[in-house]
């Protein structure tokens, strides 16, 4: 399936939804088919509360959708939100004292990540989180990847009526 093709049947599901779930699985579909990816999560952002909560998950047996967590307002998060700066780690050696959760993301033999920020009207809706092999994340996906900032914006508006943030 070519980038066009696969952004018409992302659209088509967008329009087509029953269950706001479904446009996150779209939105999926589509970063599979644009950069690849093993492991997608969409995190929703509440600078008001100051908490993040997750709204989708590809793996809901290992990221399952749970309550909220605090924001963690280091230079990574500061970068996206005030830079909209997507950030790559694509070695197992760089993703060390970056998650928390890493046994879990190594035990699913992921090495690699890039974060898109979702910004619209200044303000960070949220995250795009996409794990993969070491080294999955060349220079031409981190590039792809913004190509998922507009599709994503209209998810983000989807599932932010949806949660309770």
């Amino acid at each position: 399936m070519t980038n066009a093709q696969a952004f018409r049947v992302f659209e088509e599901r967008l329009a087509r939804y029953t269950d706001p779930a479904d446009t996150g699985a779209a939105l999926y579909e589509l970063a599979q088919a644009i950069i690849g990816v093993k492991l997608f999560t969409l995190t929703a952002i509440n600078m008001a509360a100051g908490h993040v909560r997750r709204v989708y998950s590809s793996n809901t047996e290992a990221y399952p959708l749970l309550g909220t967590k605090p924001i963690v307002l280091d230079p990574w998060f500061e970068a996206m939100r005030t830079e909209r700066r997507i950030t790559v780690i694509n070695t197992a050696a760089g993703m060390e004292g970056q998650f928390p959760d890493l046994a879990l993301i190594r035990s699913l033999g992921l090495n690699a990540s890039i974060s898109v920020p979702i910004m619209a009207g200044n303000q960070l809706l949220g995250t795009i989180n996409a794990l993969d092999a070491e080294g999955h994340y060349t220079d031409d996906k981190v590039t792809a990847a913004a190509d998922l900032i507009v599709p994503a914006t209209a998810v983000f508006r989807i599932l932010r009526n949806h949660f309770e943030l």
